[in-house]
């Protein structure tokens, strides 16, 4: 397809969820022809991806003037151009939002002045890091929430979890830091460790990076300890627990902002997706409950291009549904 107004357009209702069958078809064919309409094609889709973090009515805002834009006989450069500068302006706010979001983190602290403790909340979509007063790093991932006390000591290093994180812990053998999740707590005097507790997950998992980590279960006070490079993994449901090798970079991938998978369940993926980019996905084919998938993301890659790589390396498809939600689609390859 030659005519860069009629692309624009194509690329604007698929955007908007708009695309019937035949428009995928041709779609499909133009993102073929060259590296450069894949470039372009990216490009507006960034732009629209960064947008949707405004509210709806201004997105469609923005959408209805894209796509008064592209009815017009404006030159296509003229409008690639605005699609850089909407794409810019946007990423350059994403970019200042998140450097205030990182500067100012009281703003997720709430203190509780009947129980003098302090709760950090991290949203949907966003990471952030705590240093406690006793030189303990705290790095917590999304939809995480940190509980202490308001005077955390040396003698006083208790906090509590619910969500992921990584611990940078001071050492302190007099003193053990603990840290309480659903159903155990954890000891150390000094170590690096992950812990992946949320509250809708049916598991609990402690993965140690270095030092030694106690784990307390129960009423009864049992202590279990692991090694560098050793998980602990707790059924909930089931209130049973394994010790199993892991790779313990691939577990806290995240902090460095990496999504890493191995043969990941493909629901517990679709999970991990809707936290980290604040989304919702579903799917309905039973199929797709029994598949696992290995990967990596990068945390800049919008969720259109994790879902697209996706759709490349697995039998399934896409579409969007409605205000940051979109429908899994399972497709298995033809013989």
């Amino acid at each position: 397809m030659n005519d860069k107004t009629n692309i624009e357009q194509l690329i604007a209702r698929y955007l908007n969820g708009e695309c019937s069958s035949s428009d995928h078809e041709i779609l499909k064919s133009w993102l073929e022809e060259s590296n450069q309409n894949r470039k372009l094609f990216y490009q507006i889709k960034d732009a629209w991806d960064a947008s949707l973090k405004k509210e709806a009515n201004t997105r469609d805002a923005l959408m209805k003037f894209y796509k008064n834009q592209a009815s017009k006989n404006i030159a296509s450069k003229k409008i690639i151009f605005l699609w850089k500068t909407v794409a810019s302006v946007a990423a350059v706010f994403a970019i200042v939002l998140s450097s205030l979001f990182l500067l100012n983190i009281s703003s997720n602290q709430k203190i509780n002045i009947e129980t003098k403790e302090v709760s950090f909340k991290v949203p949907l979509g966003s990471r952030s890091e705590v240093n406690l007063p006793d030189g303990t790093v705290v790095m917590l991932n999304s939809g995480s929430e940190l509980k202490y006390p308001g005077i955390f000591t040396d003698e006083n290093r208790k906090v509590s979890l619910s969500g992921e994180a990584f611990f940078k812990v001071k050492s302190d053998k007099k003193h053990p830091f603990i840290v309480e999740i659903a159903h155990l707590n954890v000891e150390v005097t000094g170590t690096q460790f992950n812990i992946c507790s949320y509250a809708d997950d049916n598991f609990s998992k402690i993965s140690l990076l270095e030092g030694r980590v106690g784990i307390r279960l129960g009423e009864n006070n049992e202590i279990v300890d692991i090694t560098p490079g050793q998980q602990f993994y707790l059924d909930k449901e089931q209130k049973k627990y394994e010790i199993i090798e892991s790779d313990v970079t691939l577990e806290s991938s995240w902090k460095d902002g990496e999504f890493r998978f191995k043969e990941i369940a493909f629901p517990e993926l679709i999970k991990r997706l809707e936290r980290w980019y604040n989304i919702d996905l579903t799917f309905s084919t039973a199929e797709l409950g029994k598949m696992s998938y290995s990967g990596n993301f990068k945390n800049q890659e919008t969720i259109w291009q994790v879902l697209d790589a996706l759709k490349l390396t697995s039998p399934i498809d896409y579409k969007k549904t409605g205000y940051r939600k979109f429908e899994i689609i399972y497709k298995p390859k033809k013989e």
